[in-house]
């Protein structure tokens, strides 16, 4: 078939128009690498059907970028979003997990919190420690939130077709320590056998009827911003009460300190 159209267009008398050579003005390769770096690649973790231009839709509302947002359909459960500011991209890209960082879909970012990390332990090296046993460690947060209470929150490249894991066992030098984990905006996962993407009810590996659930709800995490606001309203009533305490005016400061005198036991009198 192909052939004979050949043929048939090989035989044609074009007209002055057809023959008219139309130059298509491609993009360099400097405008075309630029918007594969604002594009991000997802995948929708899930087992089950979806729609794809509503799943499109709900995205753009969630994230609201300020200069715009396409979409379109790549491939099964793939969507491709291309945007018009490395702000608007960074946001999405750090509020993962919906941002997988490789075309095998085998990893995504999480945040993770780490608790039971007392305050000598909380440093960025523990951190990375941690991060590296969960994952591969990728960032931390503000090293000033360190202390505030007895958990630490790193961000890690977690395999998403392994079950989520639920802490970390850690040998120190006098004791091993159990580390619990939660993981922030963690996505649908099966509360039988800890992985992403469906839930008991359709889970192949565990059985519904199984009542010894090895994973559940405890396993996610408050919002970064929820963390965030409370360790600092912690921080703020912990210097009032230092304030109030020792600083200008405060009950400890008016406090009179002993006056020691000192005697020269040799000129004293019996």
């Amino acid at each position: 078939m192909m052939d004979n159209l050949e043929d048939a267009y090989s035989r044609l008398s074009l007209t002055e128009e057809e023959a008219k050579e139309v130059v298509f003005e491609e993009g360099t390769p400097s405008e075309q690498a630029e918007e594969i770096a604002l594009s991000l690649v997802s995948k929708l973790m899930t087992a089950g059907r979806f729609n794809a231009r509503v799943m499109k839709n709900v995205l753009k509302n969630l994230w609201k970028p300020a200069t715009g947002l396409l979409g379109r359909d790549m491939d099964s459960n793939l969507l491709v979003f291309q945007f018009f500011s490395p702000a608007n991209r960074k946001f999405v890209l750090n509020e993962g997990p919906w941002a997988p960082s490789e075309f095998e879909f085998s990893t995504a970012h999480f945040w993770v919190e780490a608790y039971d990390v007392l305050g000598a332990r909380q440093t960025k090296a523990f951190a990375e420690f941690l991060g590296s046993h969960v994952g591969t460690f990728v960032d931390c947060e503000d090293e000033q939130m360190f202390g505030a209470d007895k958990a630490i929150c790193f961000r890690a490249d977690i395999d998403v077709w392994k079950p989520l894991r639920h802490g970390a066992s850690v040998k120190m030098k006098d004791k091993t320590i159990w580390v619990r984990i939660k993981y922030v905006k963690v996505p649908t996962f099966c509360y039988g056998c800890g992985k992403l993407g469906h839930v008991l009810n359709s889970c192949n590996i565990v059985a519904k009827s199984e009542l010894d659930l090895q994973y559940g709800a405890w396993l996610g995490a408050s919002p970064l911003k929820t963390r965030r606001r409370n360790v600092e309203a912690k921080m703020e009533d912990e210097k009032r009460l230092f304030l109030a305490l020792w600083g200008k005016g405060g009950n400890c400061a008016k406090q009179k300190q002993p006056i020691c005198k000192a005697h020269d036991q040799s000129t004293s009198r019996g």
